[in-house]
């Protein structure tokens, strides 16, 4: 079963409230999306795209996908005006990588940002202490690459859903550089 989540943390200690959803899911063999809060679908079909890479490739320990902005180029489509505000553009990405990218994924094996993270419950239960350790007084930034080194270093792998490309807002009117929202 697939359970999605958009963590939010009024503390700004996004550890405990990506915590807090999986604590909410009680079968291990269960998967978790993770989603940023400036996120957005653009596919109707995502549920099935994500449930066919866990299908092939169960034994991996984290599923990350394309995105219309990223700080990771690995994570943005050759070719994508990151900068694009057209919902419409990024629903045509979607489209495109939806037909070229089917049924692919590519190993990453590296720190991906987490605007999108599918995690299976029974891995979370075996990387949570390690998280918990070095994150669990970090705010909002660094959660997600803790979560990488974790699933790397418990030898798992962390691979791109090359079918699967969401809109992502990170800062497209404020800039990259903008910190506002980490002040709030």
């Amino acid at each position: 079963m697939l359970w999605f989540f958009m963590p939010y943390a009024q503390d700004k200690k996004l550890f405990h409230a990506i915590d807090r959803c999986f604590s909410l899911v009680t079968d291990p063999k269960d998967w978790v999306v993770l989603l940023d809060g400036d996120t957005a679908f653009l596919r109707n079909d995502f549920g099935h795209v994500i449930q066919r890479a866990i299908d092939a490739f169960p034994d991996t320990g984290l599923f990350t996908c394309y995105a219309s902005r990223c700080h990771y180029n690995c994570q943005v489509p050759t070719g994508t005006d990151i900068n694009s505000d057209s919902i419409l553009y990024h629903k045509n990405v979607a489209d495109h990588v939806s037909v070229i990218g089917q049924n692919k994924v590519l190993d990453l094996n590296c720190r991906i940002a987490g605007h999108l993270m599918v995690i299976q419950k029974k891995t979370w239960s075996s990387i949570r202490n390690e998280v918990f350790a070095k994150a669990a007084n970090k705010f909002i930034l660094g959660v997600d690459t803790k979560i990488c080194y974790a699933i790397l270093e418990a030898g798992l792998t962390i691979r791109l859903i090359q079918e699967l490309y969401i809109f992502h807002y990170l800062r497209l009117a404020e800039g990259f550089d903008f910190d506002g929202h980490l002040k709030t």
